[in-house]
């Protein structure tokens, strides 16, 4: 399953087709997905708009391990200045600290991936205000369908991410 996961989510992605289709509701987005040289499965990623992509507006590593049948993804917190535009991939980075909550379970059905973030509990600070993420993610070999958003803790009112739905990413050609 691990070594599927890796083949699919490694690349480049774009959502061209739906920002040129519903111009008003998607922003045209370029996410990429490199491997850390000397890991099995873990992923240094940039996201940004098509238009700024040397300033990608989110940042993240993952790792993917097995557990019990399923797919986690890890999160983790790290310094992002030392690898804005893939720099010092070369091995696993210094001073990454796991973000247990925000780890995504996904479940396989031998052709696609299917996962969410469990429970409520994973936090974002969003202009001064604390956060909490709820996503959904569809993973196959030519598709990356995500959605990302922010809920301010205690009112559960949605204040970041995706009013329209998922962002549906196609993967780009080597």
């Amino acid at each position: 399953m691990i070594d599927i996961f890796n083949e699919l989510f490694e690349g480049t992605w774009e959502n061209k087709v739906q920002a040129f289709s519903y111009p008003s509701k998607f922003a045209m987005v370029r996410l990429v997905h490199k491997k850390i040289q000397g890991t099995e499965s873990m992923y240094y990623g940039e996201q940004a708009y098509n238009y700024s992509v040397d300033s990608p507006y989110r940042q993240f590593i993952v790792e993917a391990i097995e557990d019990n049948g399923l797919l986690r993804i890890k999160n983790y917190d790290f310094d992002k200045k030392f690898n804005v535009g893939f720099k010092n991939l070369e091995s696993r980075p210094e001073g990454l600290t796991h973000k247990e909550s925000c780890d995504i379970m996904f479940t396989f059905d031998g052709d696609s991936f299917q996962g969410s973030l469990q429970g409520c509990s994973c936090y974002v600070e969003w202009q001064d205000q604390v956060t909490y993420i709820k996503n959904d993610i569809f993973l196959s070999k030519e598709q990356y369908n995500v959605v990302d958003r922010g809920y301010l803790v205690g009112t559960d009112k949605q204040v970041w991410g995706g009013k329209h739905g998922r962002f549906k990413f196609l993967k780009t050609p080597l």
